[in-house]
């Protein structure tokens, strides 16, 4: 089940502080993803994806989980 930044970093018990630590990244980079001001780039998701042990397709970012819930429900067209 896809879940977002927000959702995976608490599961760990991980405040934004830590997250940003093994990131690389400032703290505030991780709290205006988890808000939705700003979106990590492919490489920091591809991080992100590693260090949560996920699949980058896992990780709902902010305004995708609407999209992502309607894609599911629609019916599937074939190759």
């Amino acid at each position: 089940m896809a879940k977002t930044i927000r959702e995976l970093r608490q599961e760990r018990g991980w405040i934004q502080f830590e997250l940003a630590v093994k990131l690389g990244v400032q703290p505030g980079t991780i709290a205006n993803w988890e808000r939705g001001r700003t979106l990590p780039r492919v490489t920091e998701l591809k991080r992100l994806a590693q260090l949560f042990g996920v699949c980058m397709e896992e990780i709902v970012l902010p305004g995708m989980r609407g999209r992502i819930e309607r894609r599911a429900d629609a019916p599937r067209r074939g190759l």
